[in-house]
């Protein structure tokens, strides 16, 4: 089976120290590409070659060496750590035993990685539950659809263990926990998928920072730059939480419904809900003017602007999606003041509904804060109950 190429680098694609990953120097680029090629087809231990060869031929190019470097510590891990026979659970995790395992250590600099680590916490019966785990290769980053190498989707392979501890230093985030194995990991997911557990919510602590500045990555005040390519991998990355979307709003009274989107992108995500409910109204908005003209021909009406600043009336909106509070693309404190700025657009009965391509900066312990609103779920599970996201939806009282 053969996959088509994205760009390993586009002008959308700014930075080396968040989840995009790219090479600058032409002949690093070739080899990239092939790297990728073979890695579409599963062809690990070919890709693992190439790689070496390509470190070797970047020690000249300080920035992708760094880039390749940290790709070839990334697949090593996808390669021990995912679990290929799902067949094996156990039939209860026990807990208690698990607590008694010899703890280990997972470190993350600031600067690498560290908005990949997530807490998931879940209630059983009592009992409150937090694990720990780290984000692998996206399956679509290794089929080559989308640029960034890790994408929403949290799936059994990526869960380490109980939480026990974290401490951070100047360089590192470092987490603590108690091991578990790979049939206790499928069996965790499986009761989660399948409703037998309460209260669950991923959490992304640790944010991804500038290792000169020490300050949170953002995007470029203008908004990002965008081209057809990068515009068909937005679609592409987004699209399990697309079809999530349409059974969640299946589950509201009315599918005449006002949907509104602060920060629309390219318009894909609010046309694939006009075509599931034709009798709704779409109204995107975004500060990037180039998204903007993606969407025109998308959305019912586009407004150009920050979503600091709705362009709506407030009370009007019966959904609001908010995608863009995210890691790499706002800073935690301006992801604080624009959920303020836009909860007065949702009118009384109306929901809110919070998600994104990269970790949700904010939690259900920011949402909980918000007067008049009830947090009625933290997750989104995939169809096939092979993973979860982050999915955050709010009713308005």
């Amino acid at each position: 089976m053969s996959y088509q190429i994205v760009s390993p680098l586009t002008e959308a694609i700014t930075s080396y120290n968040g989840i995009f990953k790219g090479m600058y120097d032409d002949n690093l680029r070739e080899q990239f590409v092939r790297i990728r090629q073979d890695l579409a087809e599963a062809q690990f231990t070919e890709a693992n070659i190439l790689m070496e060869n390509a470190l070797s031929e970047a020690q000249e190019h300080p920035t992708d060496y760094s880039t390749l470097e940290l790709i070839k510590s990334e697949l090593d891990r996808y390669i021990a750590f995912r679990i290929t026979n799902t067949d094996k659970t156990v039939r209860d995790v026990n807990w208690n035993e698990v607590n008694t395992r010899q703890l280990e250590k997972l470190s993350e600099k600031h600067w690498a990685l560290p908005q990949s680590i997530f807490f998931l916490t879940f209630k059983i019966g009592p009992h409150n539950y937090r694990l720990i785990g780290r984000k692998l290769l996206s399956d679509l980053w290794i089929k080559n659809k989308i640029p960034e190498i890790h994408c929403s989707l949290i799936t059994a392979s990526m869960l380490l263990g109980m939480f026990s501890d974290q401490r951070i230093t100047e360089k590192f985030v470092n987490v603590y926990y108690h091991p578990l194995t790979n049939e206790e990991k499928l069996k965790i997911i499986m009761d989660i998928t399948d409703n037998k557990t309460r209260n669950v919510e991923l959490v992304y602590p640790f944010s991804l920072l500038n290792e000169k500045t020490r300050t949170e990555l953002f995007s470029p005040s203008e908004g990002w730059v965008v081209d057809n390519a990068f515009d068909e991998m937005l679609g592409c990355g987004e699209e399990k939480i697309r079809e999530y979307t349409v059974k969640f709003l299946k589950t509201l009274d009315s599918q005449k419904l006002v949907l509104f989107d602060p920060a629309c992108s390219t318009g894909i995500f609010l046309s694939t809900l006009k075509k599931a409910f034709p009798e709704s109204f779409t109204i995107g908005q975004d500060l990037s003017k180039q998204m903007i003209e993606f969407a025109r021909n998308r959305v019912d009406e586009v407004h150009w602007g920050n979503a600091m600043e709705p362009k709506i009336s407030a009370g009007s909106a019966d959904v609001v999606f908010v995608r863009f509070l995210n890691s790499e693309v706002v800073t935690s404190t301006e992801a604080e003041h624009l959920l303020e700025c836009l909860v007065p657009t949702v009118k009384k009965g109306g929901h809110m509904v919070i998600f994104g391509h990269t970790p949700v900066l904010l939690s259900a312990a920011n949402f909980s804060l918000i007067g008049d609103f009830d947090i009625q779920q933290c997750i989104g599970i995939t169809d096939d109950k092979s993973g979860i996201f982050q999915y955050y939806t709010l009713q308005k009282q």
